[in-house]
């Protein structure tokens, strides 16, 4: 079964709604080598908390450590242009969290970068849109090849997959099923942060938001989940 899972992973370019129908038609597919260490839906390693999804992966390809995601983890998202208050925010957030939780978040521009940055001694795990031999964006290759190597980096898709646009919906919601709590570090009002917001509301996560003066768009979603209920984040030592 771990061969076929794999197969129709590759075959069908990781797109759940594909290998399910596959399977429920028991499809033949050709046989596929992959370059990377993989992970299969009911295996000892593969992640307890994405059962909580009504859509786990079928397959989560890796490279790095796959035990790091055994500890707690939270997930920590934000925009990828944040304002130079998120920035020192997720900082002093994550220096506060990194000894006791696995850092989740997407290895994108802005407080992504940050929040595996600040973790990378410690424990952090990147969730990706793409296949994890893809470097995306360009320019946090050197937190690739240190995650790579000490950490750990996750994906639905296959190796080769480029960063398309529908697939990073898909990646916000393996984001917020990882993580006990989510906090969000900076949001405009329609953004990918809020996606990911959305899926863990879905899954009834404890929403952490940082709050924003009125005047930054970059914050605007932060204060707008306050207002509906989210808890504010009051405070960077006691979290």
């Amino acid at each position: 079964m771990r061969n076929h899972l794999k197969n129709l992973s590759v075959h069908y370019q990781g797109d759940y709604n594909k290998i399910k129908w596959a399977l429920e038609h028991k499809v033949d597919v050709p046989n596929y080598e992959v370059m990377c260490d993989y992970v299969c839906i009911g295996e000892k390693y593969y992640p307890k908390a994405l059962y909580e999804l009504t859509n786990p992966p079928f397959v989560l390809y890796f490279r790095g450590n796959i035990d790091i995601l055994n500890k707690n983890c939270v997930s920590i998202v934000g925009s990828r242009e944040p304002s130079i208050y998120a920035i020192k925010c997720t900082k002093k957030l994550v220096e506060n969290l990194r000894e006791d939780y696995c850092i989740v978040s997407g290895i994108a521009r802005g407080i992504d970068r940050v929040a595996h940055e600040v973790a990378l001694d410690f424990s952090t795990v990147a969730v990706l849109g793409f296949g994890v031999d893809v470097i995306y964006p360009k320019e946090n290759q050197d937190i690739f090849n240190r995650m790579y190597h000490s950490q750990c980096v996750i994906s639905e898709y296959p190796p080769g997959t480029k960063p398309l646009q529908h697939h990073f919906p898909n990646r916000n919601r393996i984001i917020a099923a990882l993580g006990k709590s989510l906090y969000v570090m900076s949001a405009k009002l329609r953004s990918g942060t809020m996606h990911t917001v959305n899926a863990g509301l879905r899954l009834n996560k404890h929403i952490v938001c940082l709050p924003h003066p009125i005047d930054d768009e970059s914050g605007a979603g932060c204060n707008q989940l306050i207002l509906e209920g989210a808890d504010i984040l009051t405070s960077l030592d006691k979290v």
